[in-house]
C-alpha cells in the first residue's frame, strides 16, 4: 500500500480546493440514516490549578494516602454521549437537513427535556432505551479525564432496540438508510449484537451491499476484557460484508487495538508512525476503511493505499469533550459525499477544528470557511 504524509496544508492546496467545490455544489438530496446507542448526561469541569493534565497526576500521587484540593469551575450540565454527540453534530453539518433517527439512553420510559432541547429540532426521530450515564468531564489544557458512572449501560440491547421501536417502526427506519453512526463500544457491552443485528436487518431489506456507510468509533475501551476485543474482531467481516464500514480510533486506542496482533506502536506520535499504524490495523481489521485521529492530525488507511493529514491544531481549546465526535461526523458526512480518504480526512479535522475553537459544530460552509484561513495561515484559536 502506498503511503502519503501531508506535511502542510499549502502542498494540497489543490485538492482543498476540489474538497470545497464538492461540499458547496453537493446535491440536495436528503441522506437518511440511524445513529446510536448510548446516552451520557455531562458535567463539565475545568481544571485552574494545576491547568495541566501533566501537572495534576505528579501531585494527586504525592497526596495519595492523605487528602488534596485543586481549584476548579463548574461549567454545568450538557447533553452528551459519543451517539447524541455525533447525531448532533452531523446535523450541524448538513444544516440540520438530514433524515435522522437516534436510539439511545437518554431516559426511562420517556426522552428527558435535556435531550429534547438539544435534539428536537435536528434529529427526525427520537428512540430511548435506558436512563442516560453520567460523566463528570475534568477539562485540562492538555487533555480530559472523564470520570463516568456507567451501571446503565448494560441496558442498552438489541432486545431493548426491538421493545423501543417494535419491528414496523425498525423496518420503516431501515428502507432508504444511507448511514448508521454506531459508537462507543467501548462502554456498551452488549452493543455488539446490535451492530450486527442491523447489517442482517439491511440485508434482509433488500438493500444492495456496500451501499449503507456503517461508521464505528470504538471511544475509551482500556476497560473491556481482551475476549470481548476478540469477540468484536469476529463481528466484523459481517458488517463489512454487508455496509461499507470505517473504524475510528484515537491514537491511544489505535494503540491498544494494535497489542491485540502483536503490533508495538506506544509512544510513536510523529505522522509517518501514525500512518504505518493504520495499515498495519487495516491489514488485520475486515473494514474498509481504518482512521485515526491524534489532536493535532489524522490517518486514513484504505484499499487504496494510507494518507495522512496534519489538522489545524488549537493550542488551548475552548472544549475538547465531544472533539472526537464532530471528527467522526465528519469524516461520515464526507464518505456520504462520495469523496476520497483525503476528504474524509480534511472534513474530519475541520469539523473538530472549527468545535474545539468555538463550542459549535460546523457546517459544511463552515469547514470551506475554516480552510481558508487554513491555507492564509491565519487560523485563530477561537472562531
Amino acid at each position: 500500500m502506498d503511503t502519503t504524509v501531508c506535511k502542510n496544508i499549502s502542498d494540497i492546496a489543490d485538492q482543498v480546493a476540489q474538497f470545497q467545490r464538492a461540499v458547496s455544489e453537493r446535491k440536495p438530496a436528503e441522506h437518511k440514516g440511524i445513529c446510536g446507542f448510548d446516552g451520557f448526561i455531562d458535567t463539565f469541569i475545568t481544571m485552574k490549578q494545576p491547568a495541566t493534565m501533566a501537572g495534576f497526576g505528579p501531585k494527586v500521587a504525592a497526596a495519595a494516602g492523605i487528602a488534596a484540593s485543586y481549584e476548579s469551575e463548574h461549567k454545568g450540565d450538557k447533553f452528551g454521549g459519543n451517539g447524541p454527540l455525533i447525531a448532533s453534530a452531523l446535523s450541524d453539518i448538513y444544516s440540520n437537513r438530514i433524515d435522522l433517527t437516534y436510539i439511545g439512553a437518554m431516559g426511562a420510559g420517556e426522552v428527558l427535556p435535556i435531550y429534547r432541547e438539544a435534539l428536537e429540532g435536528k434529529i427526525r426521530q427520537l428512540y430511548t432505551l435506558a436512563e442516560p450515564a453520567h460523566s463528570d468531564c475534568l477539562e485540562f489544557e492538555d487533555g480530559k479525564v472523564m470520570l463516568c458512572d456507567m451501571r446503565s449501560c448494560a441496558e442498552i440491547t438489541w432486545e431493548r432496540v426491538l421493545e423501543a421501536m417494535g419491528s414496523d417502526a425498525l423496518a420503516a427506519t431501515l428502507k432508504g438508510c444511507r448511514f448508521v453512526g454506531a459508537v462507543n463500544w467501548g462502554k456498551l457491552p452488549h452493543v455488539g449484537e446490535i451492530w450486527t443485528n442491523l447489517a442482517q436487518q439491511l440485508a434482509e431489506q433488500g438493500i444492495p451491499k456496500k451501499e449503507v456507510t456503517f461508521f464505528m468509533d470504538l471511544a475509551e475501551f482500556e476497560q473491556r476484557p481482551m475476549q470481548d476485543r476478540e469477540q468484536l474482531l469476529r463481528l466484523l467481516p459481517a458488517i463489512t460484508e454487508q455496509c461499507h464500514t470505517l473504524l475510528s480510533f484515537n491514537l491511544k486506542e489505535a494503540w491498544q487495538m494494535a497489542d491485540s496482533f502483536g503490533g508495538d506502536f506506544h509512544g510513536k506520535k510523529e505522522p509517518q508512525s501514525v500512518a504505518d499504524l493504520a495499515t498495519f490495523l487495516r491489514k488485520n481489521i475486515d473494514v474498509d476503511r481504518i482512521i485515526i485521529h491524534p489532536n493535532d492530525g489524522a490517518a486514513c488507511a484504505s484499499a487504496t493505499g494510507c494518507t495522512y493529514l496534519p489538522g489545524p491544531y488549537c493550542q488551548k481549546p475552548l472544549i475538547s469533550t465531544g472533539a472526537g465526535d464532530n471528527f467522526g461526523a465528519g469524516c461520515l458526512a464526507a464518505c456520504l459525499e462520495g469523496l476520497d480518504d483525503l476528504g474524509i480526512l480534511l472534513a474530519g479535522v475541520c469539523a473538530s477544528g472549527h468545535y474545539v475553537r468555538s463550542g459549535n459544530s460546523p457546517s459544511f460552509q463552515d469547514m470551506c470557511q475554516l480552510l481558508d484561513q487554513w491555507l492564509a495561515g491565519a487560523v485563530p484559536e477561537r472562531l
